[in-house]
């Protein structure tokens, strides 16, 4: 995948080894969406019906990462990372919304929640940049685990 190769590498996840990180990454993805159930005793909307969904195909994903790094299967790492791509997009721009419809109430609390929350999905751009180190370094791992045939030259 040319497009993920051009992102840039790490070489730990906060001085840990790059596979123990991606663990970290999804085990965060799977427990991510707890951090919505705040959110479960206002009013709904469709805003936050489709923030909602968003998290829980995040979490889906996460938990085909875990199997992607079980199977060291770089495909099943990349189809995290694409939609881990998108997800933060996304959620970056429903947090705005959120934002905005929480400071239009008066509701202070909830604004900084919800930039906290924002934060946090830039920190998301991290956890993309670490599994996709680990997964170009699965994909070089493939490339040099070749047989050696003449040790002379």
């Amino acid at each position: 995948m040319p497009a993920l190769d051009d992102l840039p590498n790490v070489t730990s996840f906060f001085g840990v080894d790059l596979k123990t990180g991606s663990m970290i990454v999804a085990a965060l993805g799977i427990v991510h969406p707890m951090a919505y159930g705040c959110s479960f005793f206002i009013p709904l909307s469709y805003l936050l019906v489709t923030v909602w969904i968003l998290v829980a195909l995040y979490f889906a994903a996460s938990v085909v990462l875990f199997w992607g790094l079980a199977k060291d299967d770089a495909y099943l790492c990349s189809v995290w990372i694409w939609y881990a791509l998108i997800f933060v997009v996304i959620m970056l721009m429903m947090m705005m919304l959120l934002a905005l419809v929480f400071t239009s109430r008066n509701q202070r609390n909830r604004v900084v929640i919800v930039i906290l929350g924002m934060l946090w999905y830039i920190l998301t751009i991290y956890f993309i940049i670490v599994v996709n180190s680990y997964r170009k370094q699965l994909l070089g791992m493939n490339t040099l685990a070749e047989p050696i045939l003449d040790k002379d030259t």
